[in-house]
């Protein structure tokens, strides 16, 4: 999943989301969300997330990716 989230300045970031199936054959997903960069983001909750640097950003759009 693409998300794109702006900054309360008005910077806009690409945040990507990707899930990752456990090995042990559970049916829960690893989750984990970056930057284009390949930076971690942290998933605030409620289309929020917070950057590297401590920013927070709301959620404006997303899609799903192939």
């Amino acid at each position: 999943m693409e998300v794109v989230a702006a900054a309360a300045d008005g910077t806009t970031y690409r945040i990507d989301k990707y899930a990752q199936p456990q090995q042990n054959g559970s049916e829960q997903n690893n989750s984990f969300c970056c930057l284009q960069d390949g930076q971690r983001v942290v998933w605030c909750g409620d289309g929020q997330y917070k950057l590297p640097d401590g920013t927070i950003v709301a959620t404006v759009a997303s899609r799903l990716c192939d």
